[in-house]
């Protein structure tokens, strides 16, 4: 019985792809570059630095993940030259935004320090994407919530204006992440502005004493001239805070933020 050569090129065909399949991890080289799927859909990229009998560990940069080999569905070795297609497993890449990270926020709503209260709401929206290793992680627009952690109003007598917020988590695709990133200013001081209230009256009662009363005048004058410039900087309290609306935020990310970034196929 012969068999026709379209058919043995079909059989061997079959053969060939039933007998390849992802490289078991125990035959991957410690220190090699890997592209790991979890069974819960995550897709885990970096040098494979540790393997025992019950997990693999992966430097992913920021961070070292463990795996448990039973939770392992995929695992191949990465070509930098030549990526290697995403298994259909993947669903989303895990991705650590490192702490300190800068974060531009816009506040979306108003704060102030002679309207605000410790514990009000703070909301705003990331200014500017977070973007690591070339895959946007935090996108422009995501919503940040936080609170007002302390506040206090510009005082008539001493004491500036001054106001501190504490942004708690950002949202990015349904999911809440920690961010624990802390704002505060305080109001320029008015020391120089206020000594020149006090020296011009005080300078213009001397003025007047003198036409008044020679050298004793011009003393009883410049005292005169000085209490009325010191009253009305008793009376005038410094600059207040205030951030409306569309105000930037420059901050620092106060934890590392680990977040699961969707993966887009084409």
């Amino acid at each position: 019985m012969r068999t026709s050569l379209p058919s043995l090129t079909l059989s061997l065909l079959i053969v060939s792809t039933g007998c390849s399949k992802e490289p078991d991890v125990d035959n991957v080289p410690v220190g090699a570059d890997v592209q790991l799927t979890r069974e819960d859909g995550a897709l885990v990229e970096g040098k494979l630095v540790e393997r025992n009998a019950e997990a693999v560990r992966v430097d992913v940069g920021p961070v070292t993940r463990s795996v448990e080999r039973d939770k392992i569905a995929a695992v191949q070795v990465r070509n930098t030259e030549k990526p290697a297609p995403i298994p259909e497993a993947a669903r989303f890449r895990e991705i650590v935004v490192p702490a300190e990270t800068q974060l531009k926020l816009r506040l979306t709503n108003s704060v102030g320090s002679a309207t605000s209260s410790v514990e009000d709401p703070v909301q705003a929206e990331l200014s500017e994407a977070v973007v690591i290793n070339g895959i946007t992680v935090l996108p422009a627009g995501s919503p940040a919530r936080g609170h007002v952690t302390a506040v206090e109003t510009a005082g008539k007598v001493k004491g500036r204006a001054s106001l501190a917020i504490r942004f708690d988590s950002v949202a990015v695709a349904g999911e809440r992440y920690a961010i624990d990133a802390q704002f505060a200013r305080t109001a320029e001081s008015t020391k120089a502005r206020d000594a020149q209230k006090v020296a011009i009256p005080a300078a213009i009662g001397a003025v007047i004493g003198a036409v008044v009363g020679e050298g004793k005048g011009a003393a009883i004058g410049a005292a005169a001239g000085g209490g009325a410039g010191a009253a009305v900087v008793l009376s005038t309290s410094g600059p207040e805070i205030v951030l409306g609306p569309g105000s930037i935020l420059s901050l620092e990310a106060g934890r590392a933020i680990e977040v699961r970034v969707p993966i887009e196929r084409p």
